[in-house]
């Protein structure tokens, strides 16, 4: 490897421009250069241009198919565009050379973006013969998590923590909570919205153990929370400066996923209530809104998550949703409006269905306002998004379409444990979204 390949590598995390300028530089003298187009290759991963990274990392298999660095990097680059056959296959290409514990967790995760906890179960186990890793111990979590055993599931989740997924947020030296009787107690938020919902169900648990406790969560939730749990001290600083901890000690610290490893080894031990109240004034305003239509209203949502977190099989689209819409308005006076996070305005245009978009419902900065518009609609029907969280946690009857390759927590049961009051709608294997909710509308 040459100066100028050290200089790119060196460089690469702080100026991954020069770093990608250097390899061009190579690249022109030697179109060849494997060390070149790995570079690269790792920059436009890195900027989420995966189609291009794509490109590259199959130039230098074909250039040097013993070069395992380069299947298993091509393998995490056709993730991220959904093609988890393609990345299994070059998963396996890189441990037909290598055999290395992550690579080996690579093929785990495959199986459990396709919604097969049970073969993601198994290669994860053999990821763990050849040594641990944080993502090793997140696949196994969810795995087990997947198949219905909570227990071993959590303490999986529980072992990532601290890791690269997981991190631990401290407001001076706490250690860890062991769910023993503390007086001072700090738990914080973590992954997504719709996460921190979940496991705010163990919060009533949290303190039957805890004199005080602060939770810091997303902004958005701080009022929806403080309101719910008047007794714990709720701050939204979840990405801001902690200004509120200046000074403050605790005896113990927690992430809010680690109270459900703490509370419910067993998904029996959930108990089915509602936990968040929604603001009665907000609510009222709602109220008077969907009382001047005259006819019931449904909230449908038709798009969520990302590419980690199943997008490609989250997403619907409005059209799916005709013949459900014409079942209902054909039955009674009926008004949809839309549960989308992102202005849904294009696509209903383009259908040509009459479905309404009020902003300061569902894309509020103030959790507030969704939770009381969610609980004055008459049904909730959609794919699975924050907004089954919100229902549920507030006692809501809702319809989760669920995917025929589920994630983790849709994989078993005909329900979310966590609430009282949701069921599971499922797409069957290989059939179109608009006709499962075909048999939706007819059922």
């Amino acid at each position: 490897m040459s100066s100028r390949h050290r200089t790119a590598l060196a460089v690469m995390d702080e100026d991954p421009d020069q770093a990608a300028g250097i390899a061009h530089e190579i690249l022109r003298e030697d179109p060849n250069d494997k060390a070149a187009l790995f570079i690269l290759g790792v920059v436009n991963s890195r900027a989420e241009r995966f189609g291009t990274s794509i490109a590259l990392y199959e130039r230098i298999t074909r250039l040097d198919p013993r070069r395992h660095e380069a299947w298993n990097n091509l393998g995490m680059a056709l993730m991220e565009c959904g093609d988890y056959p393609g990345g299994r296959n070059a998963f396996k290409r890189a441990i037909e050379i290598k055999e290395t514990a992550g690579y080996i967790a690579n093929i785990a995760a495959t199986y459990l973006q396709e919604g097969n906890p049970v073969e993601a179960l198994k290669w994860a186990k053999r990821s763990l013969n050849k040594g641990e890793d944080d993502k090793i111990w997140t696949t196994y979590g969810f795995a087990n998590l997947g198949i219905g055993n909570w227990k071993e599931g959590w303490q999986g989740y529980e072992k990532c923590l601290g890791g690269r997924f997981r991190k631990i947020v401290q407001v001076g030296e706490e250690p860890r909570w062991d769910g023993g009787d503390v007086e001072n107690l700090f738990i914080y938020g973590e992954q997504g919205l719709g996460d921190e919902i979940m496991y705010a169900s163990c919060l009533e648990d949290a303190q039957k153990h805890a004199k005080h406790i602060v939770l810091e969560c997303d902004k958005r939730l701080a009022g929806l929370f403080q309101r719910s749990f008047p007794e714990i001290e709720v701050h939204g600083t979840r990405r801001d400066e902690q200004n509120w901890a200046k000074g403050r000690s605790f005896d113990a610290g927690s992430a809010i996923g680690s109270l459900a490893y703490l509370f419910r080894p067993d998904r029996a031990l959930c108990p089915r209530k509602p936990y968040l109240v929604a603001d009665p004034e907000r609510r009222l305003q709602w109220r008077a809104l969907f009382d001047s239509w005259g006819a019931r209203v449904v909230g449908l949502a038709w798009t969520g998550g990302r590419v980690t977190t199943h997008k490609r099989e989250r997403t619907i689209g409005l059209e799916a949703f005709r013949p459900l819409i014409q079942k209902y308005t054909s039955e009674r006076p009926t008004v949809f409006v839309s549960l989308q996070y992102k202005e849904p305005f294009a696509e209903i245009e383009e259908a040509g269905l009459p479905v309404r978009h009020i902003a300061r419902g569902v894309q509020s900065p103030d959790y507030e306002d969704t939770a009381a518009f969610v609980m004055e609609l008459d049904e909730v029907i959609g794919i699975h998004t924050t907004i089954h969280h919100l229902a549920g946690a507030m006692g809501k009857k809702s319809t989760v379409l669920v995917p025929s390759k589920p994630m983790w927590n849709y994989a078993t049961g005909n329900d979310l444990p966590w609430y009282p009051d949701n069921k599971f709608f499922r797409q069957k294997p290989n059939e179109a979204w608009v006709d499962c909710i075909k048999r939706l509308a007819n059922g």
